[in-house]
Formats: C-alpha cells, structure tokens, sequence
C-alpha cells in the first residue's frame, strides 16, 4: 500500500472520529437542586446574584465584582438575562465587555446542580461557580 493511500485512510478516519464524537447534546440534570436563584462565586472572587424580577424573569447581578472591574463592569450591573427551560438549565443572555468596557450581549446556557452552576459562554472564573447563598 502506498504512503499517500495510507496516510488518506489515517485522514479519513481521524475525520470521522472526530465528526462522531462531535454531536450536539442537550443539558440534562440529575440532581435536586437545581434552583439558580441565589449567591454564586466564580474563581475570581466575582459573585453573581441571580433573582426573579417583577415581571417573572430571572436576572443576575454582580454583586462582587473579583476579577471584572478590569472590564469596566459596576457593582449591581445587570449580567444576565434567564428563563428556565427545565429544571436546572436555564437559557438566554450574558453580558460581555471588553478592555475598554465596550459591551454586548451573547447566547447562555447554564446547568444547575447542587452548588454548581456550569456556563456555556463565560469566561475562565464565570465557566464554574459555586453556590454561597440562597434566597
């Protein structure tokens, strides 16, 4: 068998390996409590408090900031935009900035469990945080 033959077997099988174990997974959660209204802490210090507004949405604040007064973020800013799903996972909107605080607004996922609260779309110190109060 040639070099070239065999290095495009090798190719086409990486590719599907790759391609299989690339499915797309709804979030599911096993646990009790999956309530995300509540105190949560990320690695850096930042502590977000999620609630229910007058209006029945759930919003997250930051109450601590930690690591993200580097992004111009203020205590008390509005972070996040929920609705529950389904127990435990909860979709819709995060607020990011950059260095100079310029802001926008991107997709959220984020899986409750226990005293984990687990990100799809934050960074580093917002992708895992733990509970540290509840309302």
């Amino acid at each position: 068998m040639g070099t070239k033959r065999l290095n495009f077997i090798i190719l086409v099988s990486l590719s599907l390996g790759l391609w299989v174990g690339c499915k797309s997974v709804s979030p599911t959660v096993s646990n009790t409590n999956t309530n995300i209204i509540g105190s949560w802490e990320g690695c850096d210090g930042r502590v977000v408090a999620f609630y229910t507004n007058e209006k029945g949405e759930i919003e997250g604040r930051y109450s601590k900031l930690g690591g993200l007064d580097k992004f111009k973020f203020t205590l008390d800013e509005i972070g996040f935009h929920l609705t529950r799903k389904s127990p435990g996972v909860y979709t819709g909107k995060v607020k990011w900035r950059n260095t100079s605080g310029t802001e926008s607004w991107r997709d959220e996922t984020i899986v409750v469990e226990n005293d984990i609260l687990k990100t799809s779309g934050s960074d580093f110190c917002g992708n895992e945080l733990k509970r540290i109060n509840t309302f």
